[in-house]
C-alpha cells in the first residue's frame, strides 16, 4: 500500500483552502505550513500567465529524512505514509535538511512536524482534511498501490510528473499539468529575487543578496515567484564552529603523527608530563567543544542521548556521534596512560596510536557523508567533501601544532617539519577548493552549478577570494617559505593563524550558502 495524491493544477484556482484546513486541521503554528500554494508568473505585461502549484510532503517510497533521522522519529508506515513520533525527535532539523521539498518544519514543542496525510483520518476511512475542503476536488487522494484507484488510473492515463524526481526519492505526490516552474525551483527565481511577492515585500529576516544576485544571473529566462512561504535557514554559527572545533580536534593527532610530533604525546624517554599529554589535551578540548556546539544546536537538547540510545544506523549523525565516542575514548585513555606513568609494550602503544589516528580520520571526515544524505542542500551533496574535510583537519591540525610548539618551545627541527606538512595540506585545499565547482551531485549539475555560482561569483565571493583563498591559503603560504631561522617564529605564527581564519571562513561559506537559495 502505497498513499499518496494526484494534484490537478488544470483544476487549481489558487485558493488557499487546502493550506487553511490543514493548519485547522493539525494545529500548524503561524509561520509554519504541511501544505501551501505557490504562484509562478511567465511573461511581462499585458501578456503575463500565472500558474498554481499546491506543494507538500511528498511521501516519499525511498524517504531521505527517514534515512537521516539519528533517532528513529521519522519512520515509513505500512501504509506508506512517512510520520514523525515527536516523543523520539531531538530536533536536530537533519529531516529538514535531508528533504528535497521542504516539507518539515520545528513546531512549537522544538520537534519536527510534516504532512501525515492526515493518518488520524485515513485511519478511520476519511479523506485528508485539505482534499475535502477543496472547492475543485483538484487534490486526489488514494493508494498508487492498488491498480483500480483513481490515483492509479490518473497516473496510467495522464503522463503525471512529480517534483525533483532527480533525488531519487520516489514520490508519491504527482502533478497534472503544472506550470514547470511551480515545481522545479530551478526554472524560478525566489520571491525576494523577483522583486518581492504580490501581497509583501519580501521574506522578512532573510538575506537578499543570494536572490538578487540569482535574479541578475539568470532571471533573463526564468520564472518569478510571486507567492510562497518563508523557509529560513536553519543551520548557522553553531555548525560552523562544530566543522571548525571537530577538524582542529582531529587535525591535531592526525598532523602530530605526520609531522613526527607523536613521541610528544606518545611518552618518549625523559619527557615531561606536559610533553607527553599537552597535545591530547588540547584536542580533548576541541572536542568538547564540538559536542557542546551539537548539543546546544538541538531543538530539545535534553534528549540528546537519544542519539546513542535510540540510535538509527542508517543515519551519518548516528556513526559520526560513535566515531566522536570512540576517538574521544582513545585520547582519554592516551592520556590515562601517560598521566599514570604506564609503560605499554611497542606492539600495545603502536595498535593504540593507529586506532587513535583512524578515529580522528573517521571524526574529521564523517561530516562529508552525514552531508551527503541532506539532498535538500545540493551544494552540502558535493562529491569528495569526506576527503576535502580530511585535509581541512591537517590544515587545522598543523596549524595548531605550529602554535602550541611556538607557545611550548618544542625543537627547531619540529616546528619546520610542521611547517613543511602545513604547506603540503595549505596546497591540496587549495586544490579542493579550485575543483568545487565541477564536482557536483550527479544528477543535480543545474542546481548545484546554481549554488555553487553564489560563492565563486556571488554575494560569497568577497569572502570566499579574498580571505578564505587570499589570507587563508595563498598569505600563509608565502609566510612558510621564508627559511627557518631567529625570524622564523613569527612568521610561524601569522600563517597558523591566518589558516585557522580562512579555514573558518571557508566552512562558513559552506555552511551558509548551501542554504541561501530556495529548494521549493
Amino acid at each position: 500500500m502505497q498513499l499518496g495524491f494526484v494534484i490537478d493544477q488544470t483544476r487549481c484556482i489558487g485558493c488557499h483552502a487546502c493550506t487553511v484546513a490543514c493548519k485547522s486541521e493539525n494545529h500548524v503554528p503561524v509561520g509554519s505550513f504541511r501544505t501551501w500554494v505557490k504562484y509562478t508568473e511567465v511573461g511581462e505585461f499585458p501578456s503575463v500567465k500565472r500558474s498554481f502549484a499546491v506543494l507538500r510532503c511528498n511521501q516519499c517510497t525511498d524517504a531521505p529524512c527517514v534515512k537521516i533521522c539519528p533517532t528513529s522519529a521519522l519512520e515509513k508506515r505500512p501504509d506508506g505514509i512517512v510520520d514523525v513520533n515527536p516523543d523520539h525527535c531531538i530536533g536536530c532539523k537533519s529531516c529538514m535538511h535531508g528533504c528535497p521539498y521542504d516539507a518539515l518544519y520545528i513546531g512549537e514543542d522544538g520537534t519536527a512536524e510534516k504532512c501525515h496525510f492526515c493518518a488520524h483520518r485515513t485511519t478511520r476511512g476519511l479523506a485528508p482534511a485539505c482534499a475535502v475542503v477543496c472547492p475543485t476536488e483538484a487534490i486526489v487522494p488514494g493508494d498508487f498501490d492498488d491498480p483500480g484507484s483513481v490515483v492509479s488510473r490518473m497516473k496510467e492515463e495522464l503522463g503525471l510528473v512529480a517534483r525533483k524526481s532527480e533525488a531519487g526519492t520516489n514520490p508519491n505526490v504527482l502533478y497534472r499539468e503544472a506550470a514547470p516552474a511551480g515545481i522545479d525551483p530551478n526554472l524560478a527565481l525566489g520571491t525576494i529575487g523577483s522583486g518581492g511577492q504580490i501581497w509583501a515585500d519580501t521574506h522578512p529576516g532573510l538575506d537578499r543578496r543570494s536572490e538578487e544576485f540569482d535574479a541578475a544571473a539568470n532571471g533573463a529566462q526564468m520564472a518569478r515567484s510571486t507567492y510562497n512561504v518563508a523557509h529560513p535557514a536553519l543551520w548557522g554559527g553553531k555548525i560552523t564552529a562544530y566543522l571548525f572545533t571537530k577538524s582542529v580536534a582531529a587535525g591535531v593527532i592526525l598532523a602530530a603523527m605526520v609531522s613526527g610530533a607523536a613521541p610528544f604525546w606518545a611518552g618518549p624517554e625523559g619527557a615531561t608530563l606536559w610533553e607527553r599529554i599537552g597535545l591530547p589535551l588540547v584536542s580533548l578540548a576541541f572536542l568538547v567543544a564540538t559536542s557542546l556546539f551539537l548539543v546546544f544546536d538541538l531543538k530539545r537538547p535534553e534528549r540528546f542521548l537519544y542519539i546513542l540510545l535510540r540510535g538509527n544506523f542508517s543515519s551519518w549523525l548516528v556513526r559520526g556521534t560513535w566515531f566522536l565516542v570512540a576517538f574521544g575514548g582513545l585520547v582519554s585513555a592516551w592520556i590515562g596512560v601517560e598521566a599514570a606513568g604506564i609503560e605499554l609494550v611497542p606492539a600495545v602503544r603502536i595498535g593504540l596510536a593507529s586506532a587513535t589516528g583512524l578515529a580522528a580520520a573517521l571524526a574529521a571526515c564523517y561530516t562529508g557523508w552525514l552531508f551527503g544524505q541532506a539532498k535538500g542542500r545540493v551544494l552540502w551533496m558535493r562529491r569528495g567533501l569526506f576527503a576535502h574535510l580530511i585535509v581541512q583537519a591537517l590544515v587545522a591540525g598543523s596549524a595548531a601544532l605550529l602554535l602550541y610548539g611556538v607557545a611550548f618551545d618544542l625543537p627547531a627541527e619540529l616546528l619546520a617539519t610542521t611547517s613543511r606538512t602545513l604547506m603540503a595540506w595549505l596546497g591540496l585545499h587549495a586544490i579542493f577548493t579550485l575543483v568545487e565547482g565541477r564536482m557536483a551531485p550527479r544528477k543535480r549539475e543545474v542546481e548545484y552549478e546554481r549554488t555553487h555560482r553564489l560563492v565563486s561569483d556571488g554575494p560569497f565571493a568577497r569572502r570566499h577570494w579574498r580571505v578564505g583563498v587570499g589570507l587563508g591559503i595563498i598569505l600563509p603560504l608565502l609566510l612558510l617559505a621564508v627559511p627557518v631561522g631567529t625570524l622564523a617564529q613569527p612568521f610561524f605564527l601569522a600563517a597558523a593563524l591566518l589558516a585557522l581564519i580562512g579555514l573558518y571562513v571557508e566552512e562558513d561559506l559552506l555552511v551558509r550558502a548551501g542554504q541561501a537559495l530556495p529548494i521549493s
